[in-house]
């Protein structure tokens, strides 16, 4: 039976099959974007590149034959290099924020889209639920923040931003007056346990997040009262509210012992010895209170390394103002979501790195014709301040959706990560203008997200769509299109959520079903 080698591994193939489908039945996993299974290969992206040893020519992995005796380079610095190339190559005339601007500009990286989205719909109590799960404390951060997202948001940029921590603080009271909040999913209970020292923004948010993962946790407070450091600094706080959120705390799963003073070595050391991490999230921390618990210390502050977050102790973590000299309460929680992930991994075996800054695509500051595209289905209402439940929706719908839809499941955007592409390899400094077509009542179409592909175009031929899509112009300025100048809806009346589910970006995305601007989508998907 003819057969092929990549990377040394010896496949055999079947009459008529390509590179790719080849490597796929032998569980080699070769990266694809235009390719769609079932179709004609594009071969238009060139992100499935492999080598030919025999002559170093660089070919596409979906659209080509596997030729008996084929020697094929697929996992080479090499052939990254040239994936790398092409996907840096896409990202070049690439137009639309992966994240939204006020969820990248918040340190805690709270998920506000899925919020907004869910108070659109009238589910507060789903809202406040995805806000629970990036923020802990959720109802008293959102009444204290210097609100970073708020400075972000792009709705500013015409009016007035979306009052976003009103929403999270309404969504949040509301679930309290309506009962018990509900908890995130907690994995199953792991064997290993953290103590964190002290009870403020930071170790509590660890806390929060390694409850999450399964972890055993006990914070340590020297104070009679937990939170006892934020009671003080924010008197003007509601005490019950701060004791539900406490509550809510214990309810997950997490352990308080207080009027427990950490202050010497020997204490640190009686702790190793119970628990296998530590995190010292003690707040201002000298150097003779490091010194006194063993810490190395550089000037006034103790050691703590910047990617791992540990001290100079194995197993001892250190994160919050204990390293900073001072920080915004919703950067102290970031922190405590940070060191979180450090402890999971070291718990783990894993490498030790503090989680990067997520990646997105950033288009930067918008003209005023971009700005009425992004206004397009959105409330003209001005911005609230307090809120009832109809008010609130409102407000949720002056979100100008910044964000991509399909940032999750993008391929495009996951083979940035996997290549480390670098986005301004190949930027000339000028972008095109941003478009947003809404015409069609399923489906939205952003063009800068396009990468040519076609395989909407194809979708829509095997639905057998009297118009369907097609390229249009030439070189640089092709684009897809309707035939005849006919609108999007036209183009697609059978093939929308196929159409939609083949693009490989956030080019083509569902619509959200709310009624606005007296327009009812009651068949669309969330997006």
């Amino acid at each position: 039976m003819p057969s092929i080698r990549i990377d040394d591994l010896a496949i055999e193939v079947n009459p008529g099959e390509t590179i790719l489908q080849a490597a796929r039945r032998a569980g080699i996993e070769i990266p694809t974007l235009c390719y769609l299974e079932g179709f004609e290969a594009g071969a238009s992206c060139m992100v499935c590149a492999v080598k030919l040893k025999h002559n170093g020519q660089f070919i596409p992995a979906c659209g080509s034959r596997a030729i008996d005796g084929m020697e094929i380079e697929h996992d080479t610095p090499e052939v990254r290099d040239t994936r790398r190339m092409a996907l840096e190559l896409l990202f070049s005339d690439h137009l639309g924020d992966c994240l939204s601007p006020c969820e990248r500009i918040c340190p805690a990286h709270l998920g506000i889209p899925a919020v907004l989205k869910h108070m659109r719909a009238g589910e507060v109590g789903l809202a406040a639920a995805s806000a629970r799960r990036d923020l802990p404390l959720a109802g008293i951060l959102c009444r204290i923040c210097h609100r970073p997202c708020e400075h972000g948001c792009r709705r500013g940029v015409h009016d007035e931003s979306v009052a976003i921590a009103d929403l999270v603080v309404h969504a949040i009271d509301t679930e309290w007056s309506a009962g018990e909040a509900r908890l995130p999913t907690l994995a199953p209970d792991r064997q290993e346990k953290v103590a964190i020292i002290g009870s403020g923004f930071t170790g509590l948010s660890a806390a929060w997040f390694l409850r999450q993962q399964g972890y055993k946790c006990t914070v340590i407070e020297r104070n009679p009262a937990v939170a006892d450091t934020i009671r003080a600094a924010y008197s003007d706080l509601s005490a019950a509210l701060l004791d539900d959120e406490v509550d809510l705390l214990e309810r997950a799963g997490v352990k308080f012992r207080t009027s427990t003073e950490i202050d010497r070595e020997s204490t640190l050391d009686a702790l190793l010895t119970e628990f296998d991490a530590i995190l010292l999230a003690t707040g201002a921390t000298t150097h003779d209170q490091a010194a006194a618990l063993g810490l190395a210390c550089e000037g006034k502050k103790p050691v703590s390394d910047k990617h791992s977050m540990m001290s100079s102790r194995q197993g001892v973590f250190i994160a919050g103002r204990a390293v900073r000299s001072n920080c915004q309460p919703v950067v102290s929680v970031a922190d405590g979501k940070a060191a979180a992930v450090c402890i999971h991994q070291f718990l783990t075996g894993q490498p030790l790195s503090r989680p990067a800054k997520p990646f997105s695509v950033f288009m930067g500051k918008v003209v005023d014709a971009e700005m009425d595209d992004f206004l397009q289905q959105t409330s003209s209402a001005g911005r609230g301040i307090h809120f009832d439940s109809e008010q609130a929706i409102e407000e949720s719908k002056r979100c100008v959706h910044c964000n991509c839809a399909k940032a999750d499941v993008c391929k495009l955007r996951q083979l940035a990560i996997d290549y480390d592409v670098n986005l301004h390899r190949f930027s000339s400094g000028e972008r095109m203008r941003f478009q947003r077509n809404v015409e069609h009542p399923l489906v939205r179409f952003e063009a800068g997200k396009c990468i040519r592909c076609g395989n909407c175009i194809k979708v829509a031929g095997d639905h057998q769509e009297a118009l369907g899509l097609t390229f249009i112009g030439r070189g640089f300025d092709v684009h897809i299109g309707v035939p005849f100048h006919e609108s999007m809806r036209d183009g697609l009346l059978e093939a929308a959520r196929a159409a939609v589910a083949a693009c490989p970006t956030g080019a083509l995305t569902l619509r959200e079903t709310y009624n606005c601007s007296g327009v009812s989508m009651t068949d669309a998907d969330c997006s």
